[in-house]
């Protein structure tokens, strides 16, 4: 007996919570159908589409943050906006250069472009849209690495650092693209090096209104270490008269450079210059400047000694009486 008891206790249990279910469901579906009847005010993103000839380009593109207030019942704003859940504007400038849109024009075409007519256009966040065409141009520029490299001590760049592309192709309105000679990349910054390495950078995005042909580079860094390397250079000596001799004829120096550079420099690829125009043999102070008018550009913390060389008169041997 008390087992058929608890039996149709559990039973009533379930009908009792199955009927309290059904009721919380209708009393849900009411509750739906009286608040979706009610009139609300939501936003809802603009976008515009526009047909544009090919060789023609947007001066300044449409905005992309335009915004509708919109007030409508709580059922045709749901019904609208998974129907489209942002409103498209549809413009074709194939046959003209320039659309001034109002204020009142595009709470029009945003009526227009909505499921129902109950919906209304309350506000928008802009007051006017100038859509106007020009020329479209395209060239291609150097890319340009905006770099910030500090090295370990006694390395530095073996070579200028290789970019692939090292070109990009850009095109846009002609008033954009002409005054653009080159793109840069991201910032590269990279501390400590002492070996080679390949980084991939982002080129930096441009306007909305132009176009990259790439949007990354692939830059190859190499990296050596460096030494010091010394030679003696002959001096040249200019606009000097055939009386006059000048010590010393030769100069130290030192540089820096890469180790793979090292057996390939010599003496011959610097020239230590003593100029004396301008400098009268007679002059107190016998001496004159040593400058270094040629060296190879990947040679570095150049040093030579001396700074200056002395000059002299040679007088002419006397014929005997």
């Amino acid at each position: 007996m008390i087992d058929l008891n608890n039996k149709y206790f559990r039973i009533q249990l379930k009908e009792d919570r199955a009927i309290l279910l059904i009721c919380m469901g209708i009393a849900l579906i009411f509750w739906l159908l009286v608040k979706l009847s009610q009139t609300y005010q939501t936003q809802r993103p603009i976008s515009f589409e526009l047909e544009i000839p090919q060789e023609k380009a947007l001066t300044e593109l449409p905005p992309a943050d335009m915004v509708a207030e919109l007030e409508g019942s709580g059922w045709d704003l749901l019904f609208d906006y998974f129907s489209h859940p942002t409103v498209s504007l549809v413009y074709d400038m194939q046959d003209v250069s320039r659309l001034h849109l109002n204020r009142g024009q595009l709470r029009n075409d945003i009526a227009h472009e909505l499921r129902t007519n109950d919906i209304k256009v309350l506000e928008i966040n802009y007051d006017n849209v100038l859509l106007e065409l020009e020329d479209r141009n395209s060239k291609t520029v150097p890319i340009i690495i905006q770099r910030r490299l500090s090295f370990a001590p006694e390395h530095h760049l073996k070579a200028p650092i290789g970019l692939k592309p090292d070109s990009v192709r850009i095109s846009g309105p002609n008033s954009l693209i002409d005054s653009i000679h080159f793109w840069p990349t991201d910032s590269l910054i990279l501390k400590n090096l002492k070996s080679s390495s390949t980084v991939i950078l982002h080129l930096q995005q441009p306007n909305r209104e132009v176009l990259l042909s790439a949007n990354m580079v692939e830059a190859k860094i190499e990296v050596e270490p460096f030494t010091e390397k010394t030679m003696y250079v002959p001096l040249v000596v200019k606009n000097a008269p055939d009386s006059l001799r000048i010590f010393p004829d030769k100069i130290t120096v030192t540089c820096k450079l890469g180790l793979s550079k090292y057996d390939s420099v010599s003496y011959r690829d610097f020239i230590a210059e003593a100029d004396l125009s301008g400098i009268s043999p007679n002059a107190p102070n016998n001496t004159v400047p040593i400058l270094i008018t040629q060296q190879p550009d990947f040679t570095r913390n150049l040093q030579y000694t001396p700074k200056s060389a002395k000059f002299f008169i040679v007088e002419p041997a006397k014929a005997p009486n």
